[in-house]
């Protein structure tokens, strides 16, 4: 690979020769962490011997990260008109962009499923514009994934619904999910990086369409201490239970990192979150039954402990308006209360061990985050390390000295509410915990539960209750004392609180987004100030 080394895992066992077929148990999945690259030409060679590569370790399908191709550049899906009749790039080389004709003729040579994102344009001024929704006459660019069979067809186009910023490209022009079907019997849905974060397409697609198999790209910006890339992408496939195939973009100088496979509630099958700039191609069996795994798997890849810190990481900036308890040694119990939601904490804690042994505080909160300047609800109970007791020091990760957390038990109470017009939940919740590591625990070392409660059982500390609304209790502990936490608890988000998708953008907007591109792009360019001003 030019310009970088390529490091290939294999985490395969007992792996045939063959494609996985409508009769098997599992499948073979491969996804990509990449590092981010301003030449398109070299990414698209490196794209083609990826594709290569996982078809050789005998993938089904191959997912790559968001806007690690494209750079800069261009690409015209035309899916419902020229797509239609000619729908092999790879057989019609004349009639299409080099990038669908190269990840065409890739995926048919391997005959291996392929998802890779680009930048699409659609160019509503002119007048072949076949199959379009074009409310204005103007140029359009989407962030968008395209799905490749094994036969080099383009069988699927999805637009991000959900832009972080991106104020030079434009939101999907309708709320249309992208599902695809193979011939080894999996439906999957994707969706993109901050669409990960919101009711529709992330919560809609799994509960409206019963899937259970979701492939995700992204160029995820790491925030402690719910929202690190790992940890969220590991949550997520718990809380729905799905197969969850994540491909990240590996830009560690501006806290992009992370990638994994994971099945439902066992967790990891592989997964990755280096801090040192990495291109690595991951690739695991996965049951068709999302949890169901037999065998050894390789789990996690850890750093050097010493290279993690070279990862940027952000930190939830509205953790000192929370409410917030500092902890001590020893044995406590408390309840904390935020508006309409009541956590109750069960704690021991061992001594300090050594001056850069971390202090810890329990956090609650219900409300709204702003990501993007776009509102989130979310809600949340959690413990995290701090550096002093001073709580705009926290989160915190110490390398040397450690605190055993001995017991940690969190209870929240909260509610739970189904739309009935988008058929999936208003509110969920997800396990987070994170090592210092920056890897969550595994699933044998915690227990999670979701439980309807009696509203009376806790009335004296709830607001009224709201029509087709239930009470629910979720509770969160560590099985084992642990000593490398740096958080832990429970996280919910509540979509009734979210703000409208942006889309109309001022040109200050517009060129503070391509200097942080700029950043991005381009290691010479300063990058923390760009990407926090964003946040």
């Amino acid at each position: 690979m030019a310009g970088h080394s390529l490091f290939i895992l294999l985490c395969l066992f007992g792996l045939s020769a063959q494609k996985s077929t409508l009769d098997d148990t599992s499948y073979v999945a491969a996804v990509v962490e990449y590092e981010v690259q301003a030449n398109s030409s070299l990414n698209l060679e490196n794209y083609v011997q990826l594709i290569k590569d996982a078809a050789d370790q005998n993938a089904d399908i191959v997912v790559f990260p968001e806007m690690t191709l494209t750079v800069h550049s261009h690409v015209v899906i035309p899916i419902n008109s020229l797509l239609k009749d000619y729908p092999v790039p790879a057989l019609q080389p004349q009639l299409y962009d080099e990038i669908l004709v190269s990840i065409s003729s890739a995926a048919k040579l391997n005959e291996i499923y392929v998802v890779v994102n680009v930048e699409e344009i659609v160019n509503c001024t002119s007048g072949d514009v076949t199959g379009e929704t074009c409310p204005e006459q103007k140029v359009y660019l989407f962030n968008t994934n395209v799905v490749f069979d094994r036969n080099g067809t383009v069988i699927d186009r999805y637009r991000k619904i959900n832009l972080f910023g991106e104020y030079t490209r434009n939101p999907a022009l309708s709320s249309e999910l992208g599902i695809f079907k193979t011939d080894f019997g999996v439906t999957f849905g994707h969706f993109i990086c901050f669409d990960l974060m919101f009711q529709v397409p992330a919560i809609q697609i799994v509960q409206m369409y019963n899937i259970t198999d979701i492939v995700f790209s992204t160029m995820w910006f790491s925030e402690l201490p719910y929202l690190t890339a790992v940890q969220i992408q590991e949550a997520y496939a718990y809380s729905m239970n799905v197969n969850f195939l994540g491909a990240g973009a590996n830009n560690v100088r501006v806290g992009s990192a992370g990638s994994g496979i994971y099945s439902g509630k066992a967790g990891a099958l592989v997964s990755i979150m280096p801090g040192v700039p990495t291109t690595k191609l991951l690739v695991a069996r996965v049951p068709k039954v999302p949890g169901q795994v037999t065998g050894s798997t390789p789990g996690p890849i850890y750093n050097n402990p010493s290279d993690q810190d070279s990862l940027y990481l952000l930190t939830d900036s509205s953790l000192p308006s929370h409410t917030t308890r500092l902890l001590t040694s020893g044995s406590q119990q408390f309840m904390l209360i935020d508006k309409d939601v009541t956590c109750y904490f069960r704690v021991q804690l061992g001594e300090r061990n050594g001056e850069n042994a971390p202090f810890f505080r329990a956090f609650i909160h219900d409300g709204v985050n702003v990501y993007a300047k776009r509102d989130v609800g979310t809600v949340g109970c959690a413990v995290a390390a701090c550096k002093t007791e001073d709580v705009k020091s926290c989160v915190y990760r110490s390398n040397i000295d450690t605190v055993e957390v001995q017991e940690l038990d969190i209870k929240m109470i909260y509610r739970k509410h189904y739309n009935s017009t988008l058929k999936c939940n208003d509110v969920e919740y997800f396990p987070i915990s994170i090592r210092k590591n920056l890897f969550p625990l595994d699933p044998s070392n915690f227990s999670y539960k979701e439980d309807q409660i009696e509203n009376e059982e806790y009335e004296d500390n709830l607001n009224e209750i709201k029509p087709n609304e239930e009470r629910v209790q979720i509770t969160n502990k560590i099985n084992s004392p642990q000593t490398a936490l740096i958080s832990f608890g429970i996280w919910g988000r509540v979509f009734d609180r979210d703000g409208t998708i942006l889309t109309n953008f001022s040109e200050e907007d517009i060129q503070k987004y391509i200097e942080i591109e700029n950043a991005i792009y381009h290691p010479h360019k300063d990058r923390s100030s760009l990407i926090d001003d964003e946040l």
